[in-house]
């Protein structure tokens, strides 16, 4: 009986003698940038299980906490465990119910709605960000600047910052600057400025920024003493709208834009290259055009890939793209107009934009032979019966006979292999890094993707100052080869 009273004793502390569920929120109604906590309170005895949680509301959860204590309800002992999740709701929401396993036994919690409303920003608030935007309306691609103005008080000492800027799949950030910090009535304020553009057209929201800044904050321990502390404060900006336009059918450009092509020099000698430069620059989506396709009739050339850069002036986005290429001809020729069409923000019209042609003068150049063109008519033979006398007698009729023959024979057993090699050496180029070889080269690249690298190596090495560290093995081959 005694081992029968243990056993029934210990099965009946198995079994939980109280068993709970409470899940709530310290606040379902706050503004933007105020922090909810919620706290899924369990009390029993065994085994629980919660499903994890990431996020809340739609936003990754801050922190987690959890405590567990005893508690005595009607005479009996149990345990209650506490788990506590903050997060920072964006907006209006519901957590949605979910189960909780205590001893094998699923209960499921009630949903819980939270109210946000806007953020109200007063003068006297100690941290301060907004949003301004240059334009209201852009197209497609179009940049704009978004200024982002901070402003803190300055009797509060703070140990970081951070700011999250608004997401979106639709705006592309193409470049940040920070501007120095200035002082202005009880505030410390700086701005930073940001060059965007829109993918997509339509209505496009802008905000809110989330800038989120660390504090000392004081606290008292458990003996009652004070203690420093981290603790951060989070401000939202305002929101901002703006329409975005979609561009006319076949044009991808948009802005205000120029174009120039320009030459290091006008006359060369024959073999020689000359450098264009393709300059294009404006407030537009620059990284959108197309490489030049430059192709001249009587030269080669050689096209490097196009650089674009983004930079500020004068507070202001701008972008450059710029696109070389080296020209080596042995006669006179025109660089043709290069254009540029694109979708002109000042005029709000369709505009195309064109360079001038360039002239380009070759010294030296091998003279072309212009054979004059002769016309010859056809005479009526009329027998004269007094030059009879000067007609070919037999006599020199046969010694002319020999003497083709003997002619004939001597060209015979010349070694015409050796005269023909010994000449054809004599034009050999040799395979070193001059002109001549760039030259034998560059009228070949398009057989071999090899003549092409060593062609660009070559024409780098000898117009532009570089110093490529050049295969001689594999060009005397290439040489070699082309020759024979």
């Amino acid at each position: 009986m005694q081992n029968l009273g243990k056993i029934i004793l210990t099965f009946l502390w198995a079994i939980p003698v109280f068993a709970g569920l409470n899940v709530s929120v310290d606040q379902d109604t706050v503004s933007r940038g105020e922090r909810v906590t919620m706290t899924v309170k369990i009390t029993g005895e065994g085994q629980v299980r919660i499903p994890p949680f990431d996020t809340l509301c739609g936003v990754n959860i801050e922190g987690q906490m959890q405590s567990r204590k005893d508690v005595i309800a009607n005479g009996q002992r149990s345990q209650e465990l506490s788990l506590m999740y903050e997060f920072m709701p964006q907006e209006s929401c519901v957590i949605e119910a979910f189960p909780v396993t205590i001893n094998n036994v699923e209960t499921m919690s009630e949903a819980i709605s939270i109210t946000v409303s806007k953020m109200k920003i007063s003068k006297n608030e100690p941290f301060i960000v907004s949003l301004e935007a240059d334009k209201k309306s852009v197209y497609v691609g179009e940049p704009f600047e978004m200024r982002v103005n901070f402003k803190k008080r300055r009797n509060i000492g703070t140990l970081g910052e951070s700011i999250s800027l608004p997401e979106s799949k639709n705006i592309w950030i193409k470049s940040e600057h920070t501007g120095a910090p200035f002082k202005q009535d009880r505030y410390e304020n700086h701005t930073n400025m940001y060059a965007m553009s829109a993918q997509q057209s339509g209505v496009l929201s802008l905000g809110p920024l989330r800038w989120d800044v660390k504090v000392r904050a004081n606290s008292r321990d458990y003996w009652g003493s004070f203690i420093q502390r981290a603790k951060t404060r989070t401000v939202f900006s305002n929101e901002l709208e703006m329409e975005v336009k979609p561009l006319p059918d076949g044009v991808d450009l948009v802005g205000d834009l120029s174009i120039q092509a320009h030459v290091d020099k006008t006359e060369v000698n024959a073999g020689e290259a000359v450098n264009l430069s393709i300059n294009i620059k404006g407030r537009a989506n620059v990284e959108d055009i197309s490489s030049f396709n430059v192709y001249l009739q009587g030269a080669q050339a050689f096209n490097e890939e196009p650089k674009v850069s983004h930079f500020l002036q004068d507070g202001r986005y701008f972008g450059s793209f710029e696109q070389k290429s080296a020209l080596v001809a042995e006669r006179d020729f025109v660089i043709p107009s290069f254009e540029l069409t694109y979708m002109d923000v000042n005029t709000d019209t369709i505009k195309t934009i064109k360079t001038k042609p360039i002239s380009i003068k070759v010294l030296n150049a091998a003279v072309v032979q212009k054979e004059e063109l002769k016309i010859s008519r056809a005479v009526d033979e009329v027998e004269d019966v007094n030059q009879i006398d000067k007609s070919i007698s037999l006599l020199e009729g046969a010694f002319l006979v020999l003497g083709g023959f003997l002619l004939g024979l001597i060209l015979a057993i010349i070694p015409w292999k050796r005269v023909f090699i010994k000449d054809k050496s004599k034009r050999t180029v040799s395979a070193k890094e001059s002109k001549e070889v760039l030259q034998l080269l560059m009228s070949n690249m398009s057989e071999d993707e090899q003549i092409e690298e060593m062609v660009r190596k070559l024409s780098e090495n000898l117009y532009e100052g570089k110093s490529h560290k050049i295969d001689k093995a594999a060009l005397k081959e290439i040489v070699k080869k082309l020759q024979n």
